[in-house]
C-alpha cells in the first residue's frame, strides 16, 4: 500500500523536477536498454513519467522487497502513462495497485535474474511472445529411417544432446560443402531454428530453400506447422497439418500430425473440431486413452459458462463486488479497504474543512472506485480466459508437443 500511496501522490501532488525525466529503473538499467515492454510508436513525455521515475530512482530500492508482478507496477505506471491518455492510465494504474501480489492463480510466469515474477502487461499490449516460462523443452534429432544418411550422425548427436547452435553451424558447413540440401539435413535445419527460438527465420527457410522435391514431406511440413504453432498462427499451421495428412494417408507420421491438429483446434476454442481430430486418433493403439481424457476434457469445455463482464462492472458499484464476482478474491477485499478506507478519510478531512487533503484523498478515492470498476470487467474476461487456457494446458501437456 505504501508503493501505490506514494506513487499516486506524485501524481496528485503535481512535483516539479527540474530537468530532463529519469531514465533508470530501479535496478539500475537504462531504460532504453531493458526489456522492450515500451510501444515506441505510442510513447509521449509527460511530467507524470518524472515523478514515476523519482520514485523508482530515490525511493523503490529502500523499501526491502521487490515487485511480485512484471512489469513491476511502477514500470507499469511508465508504460501506459506514456502510451494512453492521463485519464485511461490512471485508471489502469490505480486497477493494477489494486491487484498487485494478489489472486497469482490468474497470471503466467516468467523467469528473470529476480527469480519468477506474475505477467501482466496492459490490456491493450500484446505479451511478448516467449517471455512466459513454460519449462524446459526438449528437441530431439529427425532421422530418415528409409534413406539413413551416416554423415549426419554428428549434427544429429548435437540435438540429441541440446547443442543445437553447434548443430546448426554444422548443418550450415554440411550444406556448404555438398552444395546440395537434404530431406533429413534440412528437417534437422528447422528443428535447430526452432529450438533456438528463431521462429520467423525457420518459416523463411521453409518457403525460400526447401528443396522442392520434398517440401511437401509430412515430417517437414509438421516440423513447419510446430514453429507456426509458436509464433500462434494457429490457421497457417493446421494448413500444413491438413496438406501433410493429405500426403500421409498410412505413414508413422499421421498420430502426431493428428495430435498437433486437435491442439491447434484447441487453442483456436474450437472444441467440437478438437473432440473429432481426438476420435480419430483414438484409432491407434498408443494413443487410446490420451485420446479418451482429451475427449472427456474437451466435453466439459464445451458445458463451460462464462461470467459476464457487464456484470462485473454493475455490481462494483459496491467497491471490490466486482473482483470478487470474477474470482479475483484477495483483490476484492482490498479494494474493499482502500476504498473505504479513503471514504473515510476524505469525509474526516471535510469535516475538519482541510480541504486541500480532502481533494488530495478524494482523487485517490475516485480514481481507486473508478479503477475498481473497469478493472472488476477486466479480471471478469481474466477469468474467463483462464478457464479455456486451463483446458489448453491440460491437451498440451498430455499430447507432449
Amino acid at each position: 500500500m505504501n508503493k501505490l500511496i506514494l506513487i499516486l501522490a506524485f501524481i496528485c501532488l503535481g512535483i516539479q523536477v527540474n530537468g530532463q525525466a529519469f531514465t533508470y529503473f530501479s535496478d539500475g538499467q537504462k531504460l532504453k536498454q531493458s526489456y522492450s515492454f515500451f510501444n515506441e510508436n505510442r510513447k509521449k513525455e509527460s511530467s507524470v513519467t518524472d515523478y514515476i521515475s523519482l520514485y523508482q530512482q530515490q525511493i523503490s530500492g529502500i523499501r526491502g522487497h521487490e515487485c511480485p508482478m512484471y512489469p513491476s507496477c511502477s514500470n507499469y505506471g511508465l508504460k501506459v502513462f506514456q502510451e494512453t491518455s492521463f485519464t485511461e492510465a490512471f485508471l489502469l494504474t490505480s486497477d493494477r495497485l489494486l491487484r498487485c501480489g494478489h489472486d497469482r492463480d490468474y497470471y503466467a510466469l516468467t523467469l528473470n535474474k529476480s527469480g519468477f515474477k506474475y505477467i501482466d502487461y496492459p490490456v491493450y499490449d500484446t505479451i511478448p511472445r516467449n517471455l512466459e516460462y513454460t519449462g524446459n523443452r526438449y528437441f530431439y534429432a529427425y532421422t530418415d529411417l528409409s534413406k539413413p544418411d551416416s554423415t549426419l550422425k554428428l549434427i544429429k548427436n548435437l540435438i540429441n544432446n541440446e547443442y543445437y547452435q553447434e548443430a546448426l553451424l554444422e548443418i550450415i558447413r554440411v550444406e556448404n560443402t555438398r552444395k546440395i540440401t537434404g530431406n533429413e539435413l534440412f528437417i534437422n535445419k528447422i528443428i535447430c531454428l526452432h529450438a533456438l527460438g528463431h521462429y520467423e527465420k525457420a518459416i523463411f527457410e521453409y518457403e525460400t530453400k526447401a528443396p522442392g522435391l520434398f517440401k511437401n514431406e509430412p515430417e517437414l511440413l509438421y516440423q513447419v506447422a510446430l514453429v507456426q504453432e509458436k509464433l500462434a498462427n494457429y490457421a497457417e499451421a493446421n494448413a500444413l497439418v491438413n496438406k501433410a495428412l493429405i500426403q500421409c494417408q498410412s505413414c508413422p507420421a499421421k498420430p502426431k500430425l493428428l495430435s498437433l491438429q486437435a491442439l491447434l483446434y484447441a487453442k483456436q476454442h474450437n472444441w467440437q473440431a478438437s473432440a473429432e481430430t481426438y476420435r480419430l486418433l483414438s484409432g491407434f493403439d498408443n494413443y487410446v486413452n490420451p485420446s479418451k481424457s482429451a475427449i472427456v476434457l474437451l466435453s466439459e469445455a464445451e458445458k463451460m459458462r462464462f461470467r459476464s463482464p457487464a456484470l462485473a462492472g454493475a455490481i462494483s458499484i459496491i467497491p471490490g463486488a466486482g473482483y470478487w464476482y470474477a474470482g479475483h478474491k484477495q483483490t476484492a477485499v482490498a479494494a474493499f479497504i482502500m476504498n473505504g478506507l479513503l471514504t473515510f478519510a476524505t469525509y474526516s478531512n471535510l469535516k475538519k474543512e482541510n480541504y486541500g487533503m480532502a481533494a488530495l484523498t478524494g482523487v485517490f478515492n475516485l480514481s481507486f472506485y473508478l479503477g475498481n470498476i473497469t478493472g472488476a470487467i477486466k479480471s471478469t474476461k481474466r477469468f474467463n480466459e483462464k478457464r479455456k487456457e486451463n483446458i489448453v494446458r491440460k491437451l498440451q501437456f498430455n499430447s507432449h508437443l
